[in-house]
C-alpha cells in the first residue's frame, strides 16, 4: 500500500509541475490517460510483488519432488488488490485566476477582476472507456454578485481502442487549428494572460465554431518518423447568443470538420497541421449561411521555446444574400528563461471584407483588426504564476487603445 501511494504521489507531482509552455508533444488530455495509465501498470507490479512474497518457500525436498512430478496446469486463486480501485480511476483538476485590468475594452475602466473557474475531471469506466467532464464557472461574466453563468465546457465518453482509433461522444473542443485544443479554459495553462484573439471562444464574442456535439476520432496515420495525426469529427455547433451582434447563432446539424497534422521525430516539439471545418448556422432568422473554415498552423515548443503560428480563412455565403471573407492570423513568441521567467510577444491580424447583406453585417464578427501584446510570466511556485500583460487593439469601431492587465492564475 505504502508503494503504491507514493507512486501516485510520485506522478501527481510529476504532472503537477509541468510547465505549460514546454509540454511536449502531447496535449494535456493525452497526458493525464497516459499517467493514469502508468498508475495502474504500476500497481499490478506491486499487487504482483506482494503475492509473490506471500507465497512461503517450499523446504527443499518438496521443491525436488515437485520437479520431479509430472508438469501439470495449476490455476491459483488470488485475491484481487484494491478490487474497487482496479475497477476506476479518478483525476481531478481545477484552474483559477484573478487581477487587475486597466482600459480592457478601451473604456479607461479599472477594476480588479475575478477570473473563470475551470474544473476539469476524468473518470476510468473500465481499460478502454473513460468518462471526462470540464466545467467553467464564467466568474468574469457574472451580472450580479449572485449570478455566475455555468458553461459544460466538454462531457465526453471517449473510447480508446488503440494508437490509431479512438472515439469520442459528446460535447467536443472542435479541432479546429491548435490552440483550441491544445489549451483547457484554466489561463494557468497558457503563457500569456489572453487568448489570441482568433481562438475566442464564442460566448466571449468569438467568431470560429470551437464547440460541437457529436462524434469526434482521432488517432495516428501509420507515416513512420512523419508523425502524421488525423482527426474526423461529425456534429452540431453549439447555440450561442453573441454579445454586441444582431440575434442569435442558430446552428443546424451539419457540422464536418477534418484535420491532419504531423510531429515529426526528426525535430522533437515541432508540430504542422491544417483543418477544413463546413456547417451551416442562422445569425439571425429566417437566414441560413454556409460557414467554412479553413486553417493552417506551424508550433514549436520544446528546448525553452514557445513559437506558436497559426492562420485561417473563414467564409459566409448563402446564394441571393451575399458572402463574407475572414483571413487572420497570429504569432506568438515566448522564451522561458532560467527556471521562472518567460516573456513573449504576440501579434494577431484579421480582416473583414464581402458583398451583400452578409457582407454588411460580417464586422460584427470581427470588430478588432490588429492587436499587439506582450509581457512577462513568472512561475511562484509550482501550480501558481504571476503574469503581466500590455496590448495595443486597434478597432474598426472605435479609436485605437493600449489596455494592460496583472493576474495570479493557479491550479489546483
Amino acid at each position: 500500500m505504502t508503494v503504491s501511494i507514493l507512486i501516485r504521489a510520485a506522478l501527481f507531482v510529476t504532472f503537477c509541475a509541468a510547465p505549460c509552455a514546454v509540454l511536449g508533444q502531447d496535449t494535456r488530455d493525452e497526458t493525464i490517460q497516459k499517467l493514469i495509465s502508468r498508475v495502474e501498470a504500476l500497481e499490478h507490479e506491486v499487487a504482483a510483488l506482494k503475492q509473490a512474497s506471500a507465497v512461503p518457500s517450499k523446504p527443499p525436498d518438496q521443491a525436488a519432488a515437485v520437479a520431479a512430478a509430472p508438469k501439470q496446469e495449476t490455476i491459483v486463486a488470488v485475491e484481487p488488490s484494491e478490487p474497487e480501485a482496479a475497477e476506476s480511476r479518478y483525476t481531478f483538476r481545477g484552474y483559477a485566476d484573478a487581477g487587475f485590468l486597466r482600459n480592457e475594452d478601451g473604456l479607461s475602466t479599472k477594476r480588479f477582476a475575478l477570473g473563470e473557474v475551470d474544473l476539469f475531471a476524468t473518470a476510468r469506466i473500465s481499460p478502454k472507456l473513460t468518462a471526462l467532464v470540464e466545467t467553467v464557472f464564467e466568474t468574469d461574466n457574472q451580472l450580479t454578485v449572485s449570478s455566475v453563468p455555468i458553461n459544460l465546457e466538454r462531457l465526453l465518453l471517449q473510447y480508446r481502442e488503440n494508437d490509431y482509433f479512438n472515439l469520442d461522444i459528446g460535447s467536443y473542443r472542435t479541432a479546429i487549428g491548435f490552440y483550441s485544443t491544445a489549451y483547457l479554459r484554466g489561463s494557468w495553462l497558457q503563457t500569456a494572460v489572453t487568448r489570441p484573439k482568433l481562438f475566442t471562444f464564442e460566448d466571449d464574442g468569438g467568431f470560429l465554431p470551437l464547440h460541437n456535439v457529436g462524434l469526434s476520432a482521432n488517432g495516428k496515420v501509420p507515416s513512420g518518423d512523419l508523425g502524421l495525426h488525423y482527426v474526423v469529427e461529425v456534429g452540431s455547433s453549439r447555440n450561442y447568443a453573441q454579445p454586441g451582434r444582431t440575434g442569435f447563432d442558430i446552428e443546424q446539424n451539419a457540422a464536418i470538420n477534418v484535420a491532419v497534422y504531423a510531429r515529426p521525430r526528426a525535430v522533437p516539439g515541432l508540430q504542422l497541421g491544417f483543418s477544413a471545418y463546413h456547417d451551416r448556422f442562422s445569425p439571425l432568422p429566417g437566414s441560413t449561411l454556409a460557414r467554412s473554415v479553413w486553417t493552417a498552423h506551424v508550433v514549436y515548443r520544446a528546448n525553452r521555446f514557445e513559437f506558436l503560428n497559426e492562420g485561417i480563412l473563414a467564409r459566409f455565403k448563402e446564394p441571393g444574400l451575399g458572402h463574407g471573407t475572414i483571413p487572420g492570423f497570429y504569432s506568438q513568441l515566448g522564451y522561458r528563461v532560467a527556471s521562472s521567467w518567460t516573456p513573449f510577444v504576440r501579434f494577431d491580424y484579421v480582416n473583414v471584407y464581402g458583398q451583400g447583406q452578409v457582407g454588411v453585417y460580417a464586422p460584427q464578427y470581427v470588430p478588432w483588426h490588429t492587436v499587439w501584446s506582450g509581457g512577462l510570466r513568472y512561475d511562484l511556485t509550482e501550480a501558481v504564476a504571476l503574469k503581466f500583460e500590455l496590448g495595443r487593439e486597434a478597432d474598426r469601431n472605435q479609436r485605437a487603445f493600449i489596455r494592460a492587465a496583472l493576474q495570479v492564475a493557479f491550479t489546483f
